[in-house]
């Protein structure tokens, strides 16, 4: 993503999150960009949506198919993964957009608060109240933009994962007597996409730099709980794609077994896929990556089928 709204990080600090996360995947977030420079969903910029007045921070980018479409387009809301500290805009952000946008499918990437000197050391519910936002003005300014309102999905990356799982496993329905018109949309998602996630706050596979990022480092066990998707999956969730390597050495492949045992015990439409090599993070995954592991580089097909089956997208192109 490149706006005034962002910045890579000074280099002195890249050795050290090279060693705790991803090395050249991540753009750095700015905390002390002024509000201007993030235009209001209400002006006529289509690119850059303020999230709510209050929050200089957030905000999100609209990605939009070149050609306009004959009948409204899906569309989905991306959730960059970072522990919760820091956002793999680039690579778990605007590349799926970039990715969407070629099978007709526009896409917005969300910029979220976050739990670490970079995010101002923000806490739950602070992600959550932005990710939903998100939704909402999509799904509000959906006829504007040439958007259905009704196939509007999540999709997130390792934390990000376990942010799209919280905004689709909360109630979130719209408030009738707002007087903010996007608050009047609900904020549940169509169905989800969900990469290499974390999924657990409070078992023993739980992510935990993710969890300390978003509750602290002494949350409450029933908080902890709370916020474990795995306890969340109700009948009627919405539907959900799946996809992780066994050989993940950084979120636990637990996580995304105890989600699909509690998809499969509620009966809830899902595709889970576990692919037997490659590491945490890889996003679409680059041509050396392909090469070496080509199974997991068949998932982008693999989900738009599953979105295709579902009726969300008329047909999964190659």
């Amino acid at each position: 993503m490149t706006s005034s709204a962002l910045r890579r990080s000074p280099r002195t600090l890249l050795p050290l999150f090279a060693a705790c996360f991803l090395p050249g995947c991540f753009l750095f977030v700015a905390p002390d960009e002024p509000a201007e420079a993030i235009p209001r969903a209400s002006r006529p910029d289509r690119r850059y949506y303020r999230l709510s007045d209050g929050d200089s921070f957030s905000c999100m980018r609209l990605h939009l198919p070149p050609r306009a479409a004959e009948h409204p387009l899906p569309a989905v809301v991306i959730f960059p993964g970072g522990a919760y500290g820091v956002l793999a805009l680039d690579k778990e952000g605007n590349d799926y957009a970039e990715f969407l946008n070629r099978h007709g499918i526009a896409a917005a990437v969300v910029k979220y608060p976050l739990g670490s000197v970079f995010g101002h050391f923000r806490r739950h519910p602070a992600m959550v109240n932005a990710a939903r936002r998100a939704v909402r003005l999509l799904r509000f300014h959906a006829g504007a933009l040439g958007i259905d309102p009704h196939r509007i999905g999540v999709m997130g990356s390792s934390a990000g994962g376990h942010l799209a799982g919280t905004v689709a496993l909360f109630p979130a329905e719209g408030d009738p007597a707002s007087p903010d018109p996007a608050e009047r949309c609900s904020a549940r998602p169509d169905f989800v996409i969900l990469c290499y996630p974390v999924v657990s706050m409070s078992a023993p596979c739980t992510h935990a730099l993710s969890r300390d990022n978003l509750l602290g480092s002494s949350p409450a066990p029933q908080l902890a709980e709370e916020l474990s998707l795995e306890k969340r999956i109700r009948p009627g969730s919405p539907p959900v794609f799946l996809w992780l390597t066994l050989e993940d050495r950084t979120v636990d492949p637990e996580n995304s077994r105890l989600l699909v045992e509690a998809l499969k015990r509620c009966g809830v439409p899902h595709r889970a896929i576990f692919y037997p090599h490659g590491p945490h993070g890889m996003g679409l995954l680059d041509a050396s990556e392909r090469e070496r592991y080509p199974d997991a580089a068949q998932w982008p097909a693999e989900m738009l089928k599953f979105l295709a089956d579902r009726k969300f997208i008329p047909e999964a192109r190659q």
